[in-house]
């Protein structure tokens, strides 16, 4: 009898459990990004709330705020260092914050291509990168193969060669990586933050900033900078990342839910990312865009002889120079 009423009782506690949990509503997770409503960035953190949402029966909500509502980039990163800023989805570069190795991939052409981008990313070196992240600085990398996109060059004056670079005001994240290529370059880099950029262009703070096309276009860029010249200078992934303190306190199957989700919207996103910028190019040069196709092998011999002074003057380690350097056409 005894025995019957403490089954009872187990049960009765449990069902309990549930009604309560239920009567509190979803867990609610935060994702921040720096892009505005419309990138692709943003649809693509939508799609993968809606996922989250079905894999775990409504119990997890991911809510999305784009265009910086939750600080800018490092301001979110330093935030899931503390536990105080659950998630954001933004180029994983931002990261060299914390271990310069991430930085090496916003190094003009060290990829030879986007596929060789993704791969690397992907790879065991990468994810030997992630675990030092989470491990040193409590920052847990669910994704980081959503293709942003080859970046080119937007400029007031026509870039056609190299030699087009020596002085120019060129506008860079403010990253040491960034800053010290285009010194090489010979180029005045300025370091800008992304939401002046383009009243620096405007006011001529700057002669010329980039990104991929399709940012360019959905934020107008080709309205105040006539000469688009397409370099394909950097191919960079977009990171899904996570708080580790916080998912920690997940559930297991939220957690599950969460990993399946980022890798699963990613080839969705790569098919949506090169129709954006396909797209994007076409619109620009029917406004009146002067498209620039320059000579690519040329610029990419350029800044490769300067890569490995950069990989000193940064810092990167040896085993990812190498190792990226072993893939050069």
């Amino acid at each position: 009898m005894k025995k019957l009423l403490a089954v009872t009782l187990l049960a009765f506690c449990a069902l309990l459990g549930a009604a309560l949990s239920a009567a509190a509503g979803p867990t609610i997770i935060k994702a921040g990004l720096i892009d505005p409503p419309g990138h692709i960035d943003t649809r693509a953190a939508e799609k993968f709330a809606e996922l989250v949402a079905q894999k775990t029966g409504g119990a997890a909500k991911v809510e999305i705020y784009p265009a910086s509502q939750l600080g800018f980039a490092m301001d979110m990163l330093q935030g899931m260092k503390l536990g105080t800023i659950e998630m954001f989805i933004g180029g994983t570069t931002w990261l060299g914050a914390f271990e310069k190795d991430f930085w090496v991939t916003g190094s003009l052409y060290v990829f030879n291509d986007q596929d060789q981008a993704r791969a690397f990313h992907q790879g065991p070196m990468y994810a030997k990168l992630g675990e030092t992240l989470r491990t040193k600085h409590g920052i847990r990398l669910l994704a980081q193969n959503w293709d942003r996109g080859p970046r080119n060059f937007i400029a007031t004056v026509p870039l056609r060669t190299v030699e087009d670079l020596k002085g120019l005001k060129i506008r860079v994240p403010e990253q040491k990586s960034w800053i010290e290529q285009f010194k090489l370059a010979g180029a005045a880099p300025t370091p800008i933050a992304l939401a002046e950029t383009f009243t620096g262009l405007q006011q001529g703070v700057v002669q010329c900033t980039e990104q991929a096309s399709n940012w360019l276009y959905f934020n107008k860029y080709h309205t105040i900078a006539k000469n688009l010249t397409r370099s394909k200078h950097n191919y960079e992934e977009t990171g899904v990342m996570i708080s580790e303190a916080f998912f920690q306190k997940l559930p297991a199957d939220v957690q599950k839910a969460l990993a399946e989700a980022a890798l699963e919207v990613a080839p969705w996103h790569n098919e949506q990312v090169a129709k954006d910028i396909e797209d994007a190019e076409k619109k620009m040069a029917a406004e009146g865009e002067n498209i620039i196709d320059p000579d690519i092998p040329a610029w990419q011999k350029h800044f490769r002889a300067n890569f490995d002074k950069l990989a000193a003057d940064v810092g990167y380690s040896k085993e990812v120079v190498e190792t990226i350097k072993s893939e050069w056409k």
